[in-house]
């Protein structure tokens, strides 16, 4: 099976195909401002993440908070841990209102519906989990 993963990154990479979400622009993204404390957010994205993925042991969710700098990341890693097709990056305005940013690798099913998802899930403070199912 390791074998297999090994040689489907390699033919990815000799013939240019870019994985994961890419530096510079490139990666789909939405940015936004909600009226909730960065921890709630931060639980919130990671929750969605965990819920939306149960099951699919070819993802897993990585999540890091930094109380003192009050931000946050959660990312979705592909089958090659390095590779990373979902990210949501979190940051306090003050202590009621968080930046949130999405960016998604682009690929179905890490694209705009996976975006729309992400964010929803956000704004609605529940897990929505359609992009992913």
């Amino acid at each position: 099976m390791k074998a297999l993963i090994i040689s489907v990154a390699a033919v990815a990479l000799l013939s240019g195909c870019a994985m994961g979400i890419q530096p510079g622009g490139e990666s789909p993204s939405v940015s936004y401002t909600v009226p909730r404390s960065y921890q709630t957010v931060y639980l919130r994205a990671q929750n969605q993440a965990g819920e939306c993925l149960l099951g699919k042991k070819q993802y897993d969710v990585y999540a890091q908070v930094d109380p003192a700098m009050q931000t946050g990341q959660v990312l979705v890693r592909g089958p090659m841990q390095s590779v990373v097709v979902a990210r949501t990056d979190i940051e306090a305005i003050d202590a009621k209102h968080t930046q949130v940013t999405h960016t998604v690798w682009g690929r179905s099913p890490w694209d705009l519906k996976a975006l729309d998802a992400m964010r929803e899930s956000i704004r609605m403070d529940t897990s929505i989990c359609v992009a992913y199912k």
